[in-house]
């Protein structure tokens, strides 16, 4: 398969899990934001990492009163709690809640079903190749990101 029509089915790919994730989030009042967020946060405790207002704002590229914004946003609908940390009174660490796992889990059980079964046609070898072309892109794009000039001239 020619390197386009790859990246095409890529591009492709990419607008139909974003296309899922509009429509999902909307059953729940969320915005697009409030899933990347929580998106982020589950990724950290994947890695066990602890996730701080700045670092969320970071991750998804807001200013500090758009964070601010956002946590309140998802504290007030039970999807986080804020929390002073133990070792560090000053710094305020981010946890998600059970609520909002179930309700993460109740979304995205459907795609995660279809996903599973697509892959069940494919053997352990392919899935391997696909695990590592998917890397290789993720890799590529977090290159390409850095590689935007920043600010005007």
């Amino acid at each position: 398969m020619p390197d386009f029509d790859l990246l095409t089915l890529l591009q492709q790919f990419t607008v139909e899990t974003d296309r899922y994730v509009d429509a999902v989030s909307s059953t729940h009042g969320l915005h697009r934001t409030d899933m990347s967020a929580l998106a982020f946060m589950v990724q950290a405790a994947r890695a066990d990492q602890t996730v701080t207002p700045g670092r969320l704002g970071e991750a998804l590229n807001l200013s500090s009163p758009a964070t601010t914004a956002l946590m309140d946003r998802l504290d007030r609908a039970g999807h986080l709690t804020r929390q002073r940390s133990a070792e560090d009174r000053r710094q305020v660490q981010l946890a998600m809640t059970d609520h909002a796992r179930q309700v993460g889990r109740r979304l995205f059980t459907p795609l995660a079903r279809h996903l599973t079964q697509a892959l069940g046609g494919y053997s352990d070898t392919e899935r391997e190749l696909a695990g590592r072309f998917i890397t290789d892109m993720i890799a590529a794009t977090i290159a390409a990101r850095e590689d935007i000039p920043r600010g005007p001239g």
